[in-house]
């Protein structure tokens, strides 16, 4: 096939733009003579005309007649019918293969009709191969311009539905219109919308997955082809293109035949893409059938390889076999109806167009392909940062031969220019006033000619400014000697590193030295604390002012009076004139105002529960100047320590197991003034103790019961006193 478009680029508006590749038409084959083939049935309403066969295959209903006329064969459901249906899927499944050069989605082709220079216009397209991922629609005008190439080749893949509106016009140019060709997944329909009743003049060859309906008057310079759907006509006329041929490849007329029937060679030639990158691989496939009725003798072809392609072996054949030397691919006999493939695949070795050439011996034709070889993307190596004023220079490799300089896209408009360059190198400048920031740059490696460039190889470059001088976020409120603070940077900078230091009498740095924030424990004078930004640009310097710690009090010693007398009472042992003293009550207790917290030289507790064990705490803090306040002192608060209710136990165990072995009176130890006797059963004295320990363990008596009378003397200066029975249980 005549293959390839070539990509049209614009790059940084500096580039030339490449024209269109060619490439050749699928051959038609046996069903060339068609101008309608439906799957399933062709019927016509109204008088259409054929210029050209009707057929259907598998369906057997072709009802163009007795209103119509076909002017060549019908063939409903026969085997020359089920030849060009083949031929038809395989003319389908090869335009769907073609590589597409551009992706129309959601365009409309045409101006519509409302009067006016685009409407007279319209939309033109020149050769390649065209994509619509959806549907399509014509609407207007639309014109194939060959640009002077009668090969020039025409492919519209639609993968979806294609409409075509009432009045609408498809015109071509400089070229042959069966090298037109429509390729839908979906259905063909021409009749909605538009010149609503106005007829429509088409050109081109529509290949269809399923049905195409023309709508009333039409006339189509081509042919409805459907490999799965049917076909409705109304009042139609249908002309196959003038001259018959099938495709951009030269139909040979054969070599010597055998046999009683003529031989038909033909030849195409196929590659599988569009551009590629010097050093990239490239196959070909080369074709040659024989459509005739009789055997091909002695077929070779020369395929010799041009300059900037290099063979890579093993070349790949069904028939025959190859020279690599001469480029001869000597096929032999080729029989009827058959087909023989060859496959080549050559590295690329220099940049722009090349075209490769495959001729049929004996004067059989030729068929070529065209593809673009764009140089290699330069590599580009150095600074990703550079400082405000100052410039930057990078080396490029990797310049395929034959480039002749290098593109660079840099953003003026903010003050980035090109200050030199070579094939190898360049320099970049960066203004006084440019922002920091980050900005793209591209290097394209540009050949002559109109072939592509390279690809863009992409730079971020970073612009830095020398730092300005960082706020610091200091501690509000005065400072306490021996405390630590924070200190940071109230809006830090990406890419800009920060080192703290402190200065002054017991100052010092107990976190690491650099970051956004840093802890400093002050110290006993004065003192202040200093940050340096810094980045490859330069440096700024920021201290805060020098401030005097303020001295806490030391530390205060509490005074345990509690007892029975004065409840859970606590006093500071050395208070100091115009120190204030706050306490904080432990869970379980509060103190007299029924608060948790209290300030004073002296407070009381109350506990929540008997059995309530907790710490209380003090801090002393300068009741003027700065608010320091001292370590806190503590101590232990046990409610029990000024419990005042006597509760002498019923029974205790003096077995020796560490466990309730003396006969303990809660809260005895309270009243120091005690008298307690003990009695046996029969009234005898067994045990006497003035102001008891509770430490009676009833040594050497058994298990019995005894009886207990016990005084005590309260705080009032009365006694009160207390008798029943004990149980000594071993």
């Amino acid at each position: 096939m005549k293959k390839i478009l070539l990509l049209i680029a614009a790059l940084f508006a500096i580039f030339s733009p490449s024209h269109a590749q060619t490439q050749s038409s699928p051959t038609f084959g046996a069903a060339r003579e068609f101008a309608v083939l439906g799957s399933g049935s062709v019927t016509s309403t109204g008088s259409s005309v054929l210029y050209g066969d009707a057929g259907t295959s598998p369906g057997t209903v072709v009802t163009v007649l007795p209103l119509g006329k076909v002017l060549g064969d019908v063939e409903a459901g026969t085997a020359i019918a089920a030849a060009a249906k083949t031929d038809v899927v395989r003319v389908y499944n090869e335009l769907g293969r073609f590589a597409s050069t551009s992706n129309l989605t959601g365009q409309t082709l045409g101006e519509g009709f409302n009067p006016g220079a685009a409407a007279v216009r319209g939309t033109t397209i020149t050769r390649g191969v065209y994509k619509f991922d959806g549907d399509a629609r014509i609407s207007g005008r639309l014109k194939f311009d060959g640009q002077g190439n009668p090969n020039s080749l025409f492919i519209i893949q639609v993968n979806g539905d294609l409409v075509i509106d009432p009045g609408s016009a498809i015109n071509i140019f400089n070229a042959s219109p069966n090298n037109i060709f429509f390729w839908v997944t979906g259905k063909v329909t021409v009749g909605t919308g538009g010149m609503t009743g106005t007829p429509s003049a088409l050109t081109g060859n529509f290949i269809v997955q399923n049905d195409a309906t023309l709508s009333l008057n039409t006339t189509l310079v081509g042919r409805v082809l459907s490999t799965n759907g049917n076909i409705f006509l109304n009042n139609n006329n249908i002309s196959l293109p003038e001259p018959v041929t099938t495709g951009g490849g030269s139909d040979g007329g054969g070599g010597p035949g055998g046999g009683t029937g003529s031989p038909n060679l033909r030849i195409t030639k196929a590659v599988n893409g569009t551009t590629f990158t010097i050093g990239d691989n490239v196959t070909y496939t080369i074709q040659v059938s024989n459509s005739g009725s009789g055997d091909a003798n002695n077929v070779t072809v020369t395929d010799q390889l041009p300059a900037g392609l290099e063979l890579v072996p093993p070349v790949e054949t069904d028939k025959g076999t190859f020279n690599a030397t001469t480029g001869i691919w000597t096929i032999g006999t080729l029989p009827a109806n058959q087909t023989a493939t060859l496959r080549i695949t050559a590295k690329t070795t220099a940049i722009g167009e090349i075209t490769n050439v495959a001729v049929l011996g004996n004067g059989g034709g030729s068929d070529e392909a065209v593809i673009c070889v764009r140089p290699a993307r330069p590599n580009v190596v150095g600074l990703q940062e550079v400082c405000v004023g100052g410039t930057a220079t990078y080396t490029v490799n990797n310049i395929s031969p034959g480039v002749t300089r290098l593109a660079i896209l840099a953003p003026e408009t903010n003050g980035i220019t090109i200050e030199a360059q070579t094939l190898t190198s360049f320099t970049l400048r960066v203004s006084a006033t440019t922002a920091p920031g980050t900005y793209p740059v591209t290097v394209v490696a540009v050949a002559t000619g109109n072939c592509l460039n390279s690809q863009e190889f992409p730079i971020e470059l970073v612009v830095r400014a020398a730092p300005i001088a960082p706020a610091i976020t200091s501690p509000q409120g005065a400072l306490c000697a021996g405390t630590t603070y924070q200190y940071s940077i109230s809006q830090p900078v990406a890419g800009i590193t920060y080192t703290w230091s402190v200065s002054g009498p017991g100052w010092d740095r107990i976190s690491a030295a650099t970051g956004t924030q840093v802890q400093v424990k002050a110290g006993t004078g004065p003192g202040r604390v200093t940050v340096v930004a810094s980045n490859g640009c330069g440096t700024a310097t920021t201290s805060t002012p020098e401030v005097i710690p303020g001295i806490a009090p030391a530390t205060p010693i509490i005074l345990d009076n509690s007892g029975l007398c004065t409840g859970l009472a606590y006093a500071i042992s050395n208070p100091v004139a115009g120190v204030t003293y706050t306490w904080t009550a432990p869970a379980g207790f509060t103190f007299a105002d029924n608060n948790t917290t209290a300030t004073g030289t002296s407070v009381n507790l109350k506990a929540s529960n008997p059995n309530a064990v907790g710490t209380l705490t003090v801090t002393a803090t300068n009741s003027t100047g700065s608010a320091c306040a001292s370590n806190a002192a503590s101590v232990e608060v046990r409610a029990a320590d000024a419990g005042s209710e006597i509760v002498p136990p019923t029974v205790f165990s003096p077995n020796g197991d560490g466990i309730n072995d003396t006969w303990v009176i809660r809260n005895l130890v309270n009243y120091p003034e005690n008298d307690l006797t003990i009695y046996n059963r029969w009234g005898n004295e067994i045990f006497k103790s003035k102001n008891y320990k509770n430490d009676w363990r009833a040594t050497g008596l058994e298990e019995a019961t005894y009886f207990y009378v016990l005084r005590v003397r309260g705080c009032d200066g009365k006694d009160q006193v207390f008798r029943g029975p004990v149980q000594v249980v071993r």
